[in-house]
């Protein structure tokens, strides 16, 4: 057998010995070099907080003095001398001054306590000649042997009453202990302190006994840890620079110096911390770094098998955060990005890209509560997991938003695997005890070899989208180039909106509102239209994107102003006016300045606001009762006439007829539609008609386009009409002319 040798091994322990050694050698300079870096940041930042404390305390009383100096100027001439010393004596207690005095050009002086001591002749003497230059004067005095046994703090304020010359000062002591707090340099661990100098290096104020009078020749009998750093120091502080200096007294300890300026007389706070400090926390470094040392020794292969252990499980959160819908436990938005070039590889390229939603999803949140609302989203993706190919995809995208990439043949499989998924999600996601029925619209984006980005062909479903849920009965669109060029229409719009406001382009028609009885014309309701040169763009093109973008709020405020206007026009030309309706957005009820805007224009134009009539949609009301029971109660306040509009055309009518004060409604000409030829609408609309002026509210109908119709409301009840019958919406200058007849029938 061969024999073992050890010296390999020998060698091998000596060379790791040296390692070690070395590592803890340098180790030890690095903990050292660190610490006193720290150390000396440390440093820095106690002396600047403690400067700032202390200009903070200067700052205050000398605010609070002013503020006293004000109410004294006041009340000169004094009554007599018990008054301002009883006065000086209030103020002195209510803002912690140990001293208040007054001190008159005559050399005459008043105390806030009679019995203290006065000052010197020569502290006097200071604060008159300073206070004759400058309002405000602040100086720290030695002690005064038999007056006091600390340096004090002097702080004056010129006293003017008569706005000529001033007549004295009033001034306030704190002594040395008062800036004790500020100067014990607690943030070291009460290992250092600090104390106020001049720029001579005398020191003024101290915490505790300084064994110097002068820091600078202090330091002069000091060495210093940079040689010729005592002729850059005396620099800089004449720069009103901090500094750092390190010294070593005669037992070679050492010690570290932060001077800082103070935005007072060039004073300087110097704070100071023996060395030895950054000695005993090196050492605690030390013996925790070997503690530790030893622990990571023993528990470092356990260590190993936990950190595996828990970084699959951190991927496995990870993975669910980044990826994971919370809510429903579906893929997220990221994951559908993610895989999507490869679930689309792997269907040939052969798919469609379908996203669908659920129709008016926020009432079933408003009627059921979002506990309900999230409980009809979790089956939804239920429904998914089950009609969805495992070689697909979907996810949900936001609230209500799905998104699905699906195999594809041809359009009508792909409609027919709709239709049987939106039966699926009425049958199976309904809210129970509910009458609403789960409905869904679907867009649709077939996607062909044209290499386009994942969110370019979302964007295009998503448009889609927008148009299936305009229609009726079959919710599923196809995106095409029509959409395409809608969205190119729309971009054109709103880059041309604001300067077509700007230029005057927004111009306003009228349509007459005619009563039922006589035929006379009662008022109108205001209409935009977009004149571009000989092109007509219809509101229907802009209105609802002026909705979307929020830029309905500028165009309404257009149209009321142009509105006051024409009706300011009336009344100076004579021709007695009528009240015009004005169409607001549902975008207002959130806008508090809403009603101060509708104020304000009336008041430019002196109208009264029962000449404006707010017009408000049903559907927007409902979408927010409580706030559009805030506005109209608002609009009332003011005078503002309230009309409800498109009434019927939802089912909440009756419960915002319950909750809501309006002066007129306005029946929605879809509400009206057809009802010649039924009997049941007749009696549905007769009874209507009833029940709103039973509640004392005018009825206005809408659409009111032949003779027959005109009959019918009028035996009905109706008030008002407004429709092609009587009048189209006509421009300003037909609609006065009508005007002047009064009459339209």
């Amino acid at each position: 057998m061969q024999k073992i040798s050890f010296r390999p091994f020998i060698v091998f322990a000596l060379l790791a010995a040296l390692v070690v050694i070395g590592g803890v050698v340098v180790y030890w300079q690095q903990v050292n070099t660190l610490l006193e870096r720290d150390v000396k940041i440390n440093i820095a930042q106690a002396s600047e907080e403690a400067a700032l404390n202390f200009s903070n305390l200067l700052k205050t009383d000398r605010e609070i003095l002013t503020a006293n100096a004000i109410s004294i100027e006041d009340a000169y001439p004094w009554k007599n001398d018990s008054f301002l010393s009883e006065t000086l004596a209030r103020y002195a207690q209510n803002d912690h001054f140990h001293l208040l005095g007054v001190v008159l050009k005559n050399g005459k002086t008043i105390y806030s306590n009679p019995a203290t001591r006065p000052l010197s002749p020569a502290v006097l003497q200071a604060i008159l000649q300073h206070t004759s230059q400058e309002p405000y004067y602040v100086d720290i005095f030695p002690r005064e042997k038999g007056k006091y046994k600390s340096a004090i703090l002097v702080q004056a304020i010129a006293l003017n009453p008569t706005d000529k010359s001033p007549i004295g000062a009033l001034f306030a002591i704190q002594k040395e202990d008062y800036y004790q707090g500020v100067l014990a340099l607690s943030a070291m661990g009460a290992r250092g302190n600090s104390f106020i100098i001049r720029k001579d290096g005398s020191v003024i104020l101290s915490f505790g006994d300084q064994p110097f009078s002068n820091v600078f020749s202090f330091l002069e009998q000091k060495t210093l840890d940079i040689p010729l750093a005592f002729v850059s120091l005396r620099k800089t502080i004449e720069a009103d620079e901090p500094a750092l200096m390190g010294y070593r007294d005669m037992a070679q300890a050492h010690y570290f110096l932060q001077f800082v300026p103070l935005p007072v007389n060039g004073w300087y706070l110097v704070s100071s911390i023996p060395a030895h400090y950054i000695e005993e926390q090196a050492t605690q470094v030390a013996k925790l770094s070997l503690i530790l040392f030893i622990v990571v020794f023993f528990v470092f292969y356990g260590l190993i098998f936990l950190i595996m252990r828990m970084r699959e499980e951190s991927n496995r959160q990870l993975f669910t955060i980044a990826f994971v819908d919370p809510l429903t436990g579906v893929d997220n938005f990221n994951r559908m990005c993610e895989q999507f070039n490869s679930k689309l590889a792997g269907l040939n390229r052969q798919a469609v890209l379908v996203v669908f939603d659920i129709n008016k999803f926020k009432v079933i949140n408003d009627l059921h509560g979002y506990e309900r609302g999230n409980e009809v989203l979790k089956r939804v993706a239920q429904v998914l997991r089950a009609e969805v190919a495992p070689q697909e995809a979907f996810c949900r995208l936001s609230a209500d938003n799905f998104v699905l990439l699906l195999n594809y043949q041809d359009r009508p499989s792909l409609l027919k695997r709709l239709h049987a998924l939106a039966v699926e999600l009425k049958r199976n996601c309904t809210v129970e005890d509910s009458c609403l029925m789960l409905d869904v619209s679907f867009g649709i984006y077939e996607i062909t070899d044209e290499p386009l980005p994942f969110y370019i062909m979302l964007d295009r479903a998503h448009l889609a989208l927008e148009h299936a849920k305009t229609r009726t009965l079959d919710k599923c669109e196809f995106y095409d180039a029509q959409d395409r060029r809608r969205l190119v229409a729309e971009q054109r719009i709103e880059a041309t909106m604001e300067a077509a406001l700007e230029s005057g382009e927004f111009a306003i028609h009228l349509q007459p509102k005619c009563d039922f009885a006589t035929g006379e014309i009662r008022g109108a309701e205001a209409l935009v239209r977009w004149n571009q040169g000989e092109k007509t763009i219809r509101p229907d093109e802009f209105i609802p994107l002026f909705e979307r973008n929020g830029f309905i709020l500028k165009l309404d405020m257009f149209i009321l102003e142009q509105v006051a206007r024409l009706l300011a026009g009336w009344k100076e030309r004579g021709i007695e006016p009528v009240p015009l309706a004005v169409n607001f957005s549902r975008l207002h009820l959130n806008d508090a300045r809403f009603i101060p805007q509708m104020r304000c224009v009336m008041a430019d134009y002196n109208l009264p606001s029962k000449l404006i009539e707010a017009e408000i949609t049903e559907s927007v009301i409902f979408n927010n009762l409580d706030r559009a029971k805030e506005v109209i109660d608002g609009l009332h306040l003011y005078g503002f006439p309230v009309a409800m509009d498109d009434f019927g055309s939802g089912y909440s009518s009756l419960n915002v007829l319950k909750e809501l004060k309006f002066d007129s409604i306005k029946l929605d000409k879809e509400f009206l539609s057809g009802f010649e030829d039924n009997p049941r609408a007749q009696k549905v609309i007769e009874q209507t008609v009833r029940m709103i002026k039973s509640l004392g509210v005018k009825v206005i109908t809408e659409g009111v386009e032949t003779r027959e119709q005109a009959d019918f409301l009028r035996a009905c009840g109706a008030d008002l009409a407004q429709g092609y019958f009587f009048s189209r919406p006509v421009t300003i200058d037909v609609f006065e002319q009508l005007l002047l007849k009064r009459k339209l029938l």
